[in-house]
């Protein structure tokens, strides 16, 4: 990679960036007990949204929700089709992308565990992207006539799909960024610290280390760069010192300085998260009323 994509590092006092997340254990994965809510066996990228999920809609609608195994590149969601259910991500890894007419790929975003996704495929009379899987999935199917007419029948549940919709927002807000502003150095740097941080929320990392299953082509389709762009782009990062790597596995060596120069501020992956974490408390204290008991 040449030197152009790279920048200096300014000192860490000049401005104010977040410090490195808390060291988080990896999560810890058991078989499902028989009768236990879908998702409720592994840490969620948005735990909040897969607890109000399990609360909330399996109780009340529990044998219209499915639950299926999706293979490793499978399309969930094939752009240009109409859906009548929205998907609920337990444990897998999918992407959000597009066909271009001449055959290129762009991929909006990377689906992480516990997130909810297809709402747009619902709402319009054509999904406007498509959802593949890149590993073994395991979704959950929600019909969308549970979901819309959700502000008359739970509004804490309506607040955190509202949310979830902002925390999407925002996340494609920070992609558009990357492709018109960012270097190539500045755009792996950025996806790095966001998988980073979405992945440590949900306490799927090991102190500063991740496991992320993307290929170079998966990186490159995010990032509007060649697989080429990338490859250089990752050993230039590993000889700055700023990354390790090890297989998939991808270790933030320092977390601040490569925050500075991609100009990597995760507040907005914070914000919404608040929010939501709010609005799943907001549904215990609900239960607990209703049940007669008070909070812990």
């Amino acid at each position: 990679m040449d030197q152009a994509g790279r920048r200096s590092v300014p000192p860490l006092g000049r401005r104010a960036y977040m410090s490195a997340p808390k060291k988080a254990a990896v999560a810890s994965v058991s078989a499902p007990n028989k009768g236990e809510a879908p998702g409720a066996r592994v840490a969620l990228a948005l735990p909040y949204l897969d607890r109000l999920t399990r609360d909330s809609l399996l109780s009340e609608y529990g044998r219209s929700v499915r639950t299926m195994m999706v293979r490793k590149n499978k399309d969930v969601v094939i752009g240009g089709n109409h859906y009548d259910c929205v998907y609920l991500n337990h444990d897998g890894w999918l992407a959000r992308y597009k066909i271009l007419h001449n055959g290129s790929r762009q991929i909006m975003d990377f689906i992480l565990p516990g997130q909810v996704f297809g709402l747009q495929a619902c709402l319009f009379r054509r999904a406007l992207y498509s959802v593949v899987t890149i590993t073994e999935t395991s979704l959950s199917t929600i019909p969308f006539d549970m979901v819309d007419n959700v502000f008359e029948r739970n509004l804490v549940l309506a607040k955190a799909l509202f949310w979830s919709s902002a925390y999407e927002a925002a996340i494609l807000g920070e992609h558009l960024i990357d492709a018109a502003r960012r270097s190539a150095y500045e755009r792996v740097s950025h996806l790095l610290l966001e998988l980073f941080v979405r992945l440590n929320r949900a306490h799927l990392t090991n102190e500063m280390t991740f496991s992320i299953p993307l290929t170079q082509e998966l990186i490159a389709d995010a990032l509007g760069l060649t697989t080429v762009h990338v490859n250089r782009t990752l050993r230039a990062l590993r000889e700055d010192k700023f990354i390790a790597m090890d297989g998939r596995s991808v270790t933030i060596l320092d977390f601040e300085a490569l925050s500075l120069l991609s100009d990597f501020e995760n507040s907005y992956l914070g914000e919404a998260a608040r929010t939501l974490q709010d609005a799943a408390r907001l549904t215990e204290l609900d239960g607990l009323s209703r049940r007669g008991k008070t909070a812990p």
